[in-house]
């Protein structure tokens, strides 16, 4: 288990009336409610860092022209695993 950290910090009034509606509804504690809210958040911003990546490296030929002989590869895997079976 993770060490927990103690921080003050304040939230606008109708956040925290949406926090403290939610925790009551499902009973969890306001910090679950939090903690949750920002590990979404955090897992959303990587993937949009990753989505971003993958939109630069197919405008680059040379990425592109790696990945299509990687497919190459990978068809005459299957190929070859077909080949076997048979």
């Amino acid at each position: 288990m993770s060490k927990k950290v103690t921080y003050t910090s304040t939230l606008p009034e109708d956040l925290m009336i949406t926090v403290d509606d939610y925790a009551a509804k499902y009973k969890v504690s306001k910090n679950r409610v939090v903690e949750k809210a920002l590990r979404q958040f955090f897992f959303e911003e990587k993937r949009k860092e990753f989505s971003e990546g993958f939109r630069r490296a197919a405008k680059d030929p040379e990425v592109v022209e790696l990945a299509e002989m990687g497919m190459d590869d990978y068809f005459a895997i299957i190929e070859k695993f077909e080949r076997e079976e048979e």
